[in-house]
C-alpha cells in the first residue's frame, strides 16, 4: 500500500536542494507518494533559486497557494489521508504565525487543521541554531545568517505546542520518513 507524504515548503532555500534531492532518493527506493505544496512565498523562493524545474521534476504533485484554503489539503490533512505531514524548511516568519496560531497562508492553515483534527505535524524550521547558519544565496555563494534572540524564543514555544514535533536537524527527516513507512506496513 502506497505511503502519502505531504510536504509543505515555505519562502526559505535552507537546504532546498537537499529537500529535492531527499524526496527523489524515498520515491525511487520507497512506495511513496509525494505531493508538494508551497506558501506563496515558497513558490518564489523556489524559483528565485532557479530550483522550479528539479523540484517539479522530482514530484509530480506540486501545487502553490492561492488562498489558505486553495488548493484545498487542510480539509483531508484534518481527516488523516496522509500518512505523514511534514513541513520543510520552514522560515521564521510561518514559525512565528504557527507559533501565535495565525492560520492566514496555505502551510500554516494546513498546520493548524491537521492538528485540530489530531495529526502530527512535522517541523524543521531553517532558524534554529544558536550559532549563525551557512546558507546559500541563489547563485550558490555562502551566506552566513545569525539567528536573532526572537526566532529562538519561537522555537522553544513552538516545541511545546501540541500537534507539532520539531525536527532539529535535517538528516533526521529520511529515518523519519521510513520509520513511518515501515510503521504502516506492520
Amino acid at each position: 500500500m502506497t505511503f502519502k507524504l505531504m510536504v509543505g515548503i515555505t519562502g526559505t532555500g535552507y537546504l532546498l536542494q537537499e529537500l529535492i534531492d531527499l524526496m527523489v532518493d524515498l520515491q525511487n527506493n520507497h512506495d511513496i507518494d509525494i505531493t508538494v505544496i508551497l506558501s506563496k512565498e515558497g513558490a518564489a523562493v523556489v524559483k528565485w533559486y532557479k530550483m522550479w524545474l528539479a523540484l517539479t521534476k522530482a514530484v509530480e504533485k506540486v501545487k502553490v497557494e492561492k488562498t489558505p484554503n486553495i488548493p484545498f489539503y487542510a480539509g483531508p490533512l484534518q481527516l488523516g489521508k496522509y500518512n505523514l505531514f511534514l513541513v520543510t524548511p520552514v522560515s521564521a516568519n510561518t514559525i512565528a504565525k504557527i507559533v501565535y496560531g495565525i492560520a492566514d497562508t496555505l502551510i500554516t492553515n494546513c498546520v493548524a487543521q491537521a492538528i485540530k483534527g489530531g495529526q502530527i505535524a512535522y517541523i524543521f524550521p531553517s532558524d534554529q541554531d544558536t550559532e549563525p547558519i551557512v546558507t546559500s544565496r541563489p547563485d550558490g555563494t555562502p551566506l552566513v545568517l545569525k539567528i536573532r534572540d526572537i526566532e529562538l524564543e519561537n522555537i522553544k514555544k513552538l516545541k511545546s505546542l501540541e500537534g507539532i514535533v520539531v525536527i532539529s536537524d535535517f538528516s533526521e527527516i529520511k529515518k523519519l520518513v521510513i520509520q513511518k513507512v515501515k510503521e504502516k506496513l506492520q
